[in-house]
C-alpha cells in the first residue's frame, strides 16, 4: 500500500510541475539588412525581464519565454534597436539595419573611459583633423608630433 501510494505521489508531483512550468523556446536568426549573412554577438533579451541570451556565429539564437509571450528585445553596437512583439510565434527571424551616428567629439582618457571635457580635472586638447593634413608625413603618429604639449611621440622603428 505504501509503495502505490508513494508511486501515485510521485506521479502526481511530476504532471503538477509539468503544468507548472509554462515556459517555451523561441528561436529564428539575426541577419544583416545589408548583405544578409548571420550576425554574431547580437543581445536578445525578454523585455521587462533578465532574461536574454546572444547569438551564435551564424546568427542564430534560442531563448525560453513565458507562455503568454511578451516584446524580445534585439541590439547591437552600430545597429538600430529593434522590439519585436512575440505573440504565437515560435521562430522570429529578423534583419538589422545599420544606425550611423556622427561622433563630434571623443575624449579619451589615460585609463579608456570617456568622459566629457567639462567633467575631467586635467588639461585637454584638441587636434584637428586639418592640423594634421598641413604636414606632409605619411605617418598619423609622426604628424602628431608637436601638436599636443607634454605628449612625447616616439616612433617603434
Amino acid at each position: 500500500m505504501k509503495r502505490i501510494l508513494l508511486i501515485s505521489f510521485m506521479l502526481l508531483s511530476a504532471l503538477i510541475s509539468e503544468s507548472w512550468a509554462q515556459d517555451r523556446t523561441i528561436s529564428g536568426r539575426v541577419t544583416s539588412d545589408e548583405d544578409g549573412s548571420g550576425l554574431p554577438g547580437v543581445n536578445v533579451i525578454l523585455k521587462g525581464t533578465t532574461t536574454g541570451t546572444t547569438t551564435d556565429i551564424d546568427g542564430n539564437y534560442k531563448l525560453s519565454v513565458p507562455q503568454d509571450g511578451g516584446t524580445l528585445t534585439f541590439s547591437f553596437i552600430g545597429l538600430a534597436p529593434q522590439e519585436v512583439a512575440i505573440g504565437a510565434r515560435s521562430t522570429i527571424d529578423i534583419e538589422m539595419a545599420s544606425d550611423v551616428k556622427q561622433l563630434t567629439e571623443v575624449v579619451v582618457t589615460a585609463i579608456g573611459i570617456e568622459r566629457e571635457k567639462k567633467a575631467l580635472g586635467y588639461a585637454v586638447s584638441d587636434v584637428s583633423g586639418d592640423a594634421l593634413k598641413q604636414r606632409a608625413e605619411p605617418d598619423p603618429i609622426r604628424a602628431l608630433t608637436g601638436k599636443v604639449p607634454g605628449v612625447n611621440i616616439i616612433g617603434a622603428g
